[in-house]
C-alpha cells in the first residue's frame, strides 16, 4: 500500500476557525514510477489535483487514466478508492483533506457525487496559485489561519465536475497541541505499517515518553494504545462493509503480519477478525 516517493511534503492543521467546513491537511508528492496508494478509509474528504505526469484513479465502479489538470475526490469511509502513479511518467500531485459540518453540502454542491468523482480542471492558473500557497510552508509561518482558511475557500471553489518532506515546526502554547497533531498523524497515516508512536514523536518534535504523558492526561490512554485502537477501529469497519479478507485489512490498516492485526483485534473486541467477518457478513 506505501511506497517510498520521490519527494513528499505534508502539513497539517490542528486550529479551526468554523466547524461547518475547514481544512484538515496539505500535502505535496512527486512519485515514483507505479507508486501506489489504497484502499485506505478516512473519515474525512481527500482532493487530489494532478500537476504534471499520469496515473490512474480506480475507483467502485471504473478505472479513470489522468494527467495533469485533472482531480479527483475520495469521500470518508470510500473502501473502493485505489490511485497509482504511471510507469512510464509517474504523476505530481497534490491533496487537500478536508471536512466539516457542511463539507458534504459544499461537495454535492460542486457536483460530485458516488459516480462522479473524477473532473478536469477549467481555470489551471489562477487556481494553482491558490494550490501553491497552500502547499508551501512559508504561509504558515507568515500568515494567519484566516489566510489559509481563506485561500482555501476560494480554491475549492474551482474544482467543479460540470464545468520536506518535514514536519512544519509549530510552536505550541499547549500540550493539547502535540495531541492534536499526534491524532492528525494517526487518522491520516495509520494504514502506513511505518507509522509509530515513536516516529510520530519524531515529527512533532518531542520525546515519545513525554507524548504518551499527554495523551494520557487528554485522551485518557497512552499513544500506543489509541494508534493500536485506532487501526482496529477502522480493520472493523472494512470487515463490515467489504468483502475483503482478513490479511488485505490487516494490510490497510497497517499491518504487515496479519496474525498481529488478529491478536490485537480480539484482545480489543473479543472475537478474532475472521469469525467476526463471517458473522456481520450472516447477519446482512
Amino acid at each position: 500500500m506505501f511506497m517510498e516517493s520521490e519527494e513528499r511534503r505534508e502539513i497539517f492543521f490542528t486550529e479551526r476557525l468554523l466547524n461547518e467546513l475547514y481544512v484538515m491537511n496539505v500535502g505535496y508528492e512527486k512519485c515514483l514510477p507505479s507508486h501506489s496508494f489504497g484502499p485506505q478509509i478516512r473519515e474525512y474528504y481527500v482532493l487530489h489535483y494532478v500537476l504534471s505526469g499520469k496515473g490512474q484513479f480506480r475507483a467502485r465502479d471504473a478505472t479513470y487514466h489522468l494527467q495533469a489538470g485533472n482531480f479527483f475526490l475520495i469521500a470518508p469511509n470510500d473502501v473502493y478508492a485505489v490511485y497509482e502513479a504511471d510507469a512510464q511518467e509517474p504523476w505530481e500531485y497534490v491533496w487537500i483533506g478536508f471536512q466539516g459540518e457542511r463539507a458534504a453540502a459544499v461537495v454535492k454542491e460542486l457536483g460530485f457525487h458516488d459516480r462522479a468523482q473524477v473532473g478536469t480542471l477549467q481555470d489551471r492558473s489562477e487556481a494553482e496559485s491558490y494550490i501553491h500557497a497552500l502547499i508551501t510552508d512559508n504561509l504558515v509561518r507568515q500568515h494567519s489561519m484566516l489566510r489559509v482558511q481563506g485561500d482555501f475557500f476560494r480554491m475549492l471553489s474551482y474544482f467543479r465536475i460540470d464545468q520536506p518532506i518535514r514536519q512544519i515546526a509549530y510552536n505550541p502554547s499547549s500540550p493539547k497541541h502535540y495531541v492534536d497533531l499526534f491524532i492528525a498523524h494517526v487518522r491520516t497515516s495509520y494504514g502506513n505499517p511505518e507509522l509509530t508512536v515513536n516516529s510520530i514523536a519524531r515529527q512533532i518534535g518531542i520525546h515519545p515518553t513525554y507524548l504518551t504523558q499527554l495523551t494520557g492526561t487528554e485522551l485518557q490512554q497512552t499513544s500506543l494504545q489509541y494508534l493500536t485502537n485506532y487501526r482496529m477501529v477502522r480493520g472493523k469497519f472494512l470487515l463490515e462493509h467489504t468483502d475483503y479478507t482478513v490479511e488485505k485489512v490487516a494490510h490497510a490498516v497497517g499491518y504487515t503480519n496479519p496474525l498481529s492485526f488478529a491478536r490485537a483485534f480480539k484482545r480489543l473486541f473479543g472475537v478474532a477478525p475472521g469469525f467476526y467477518s463471517k458473522r456481520h457478513r450472516h447477519s446482512d
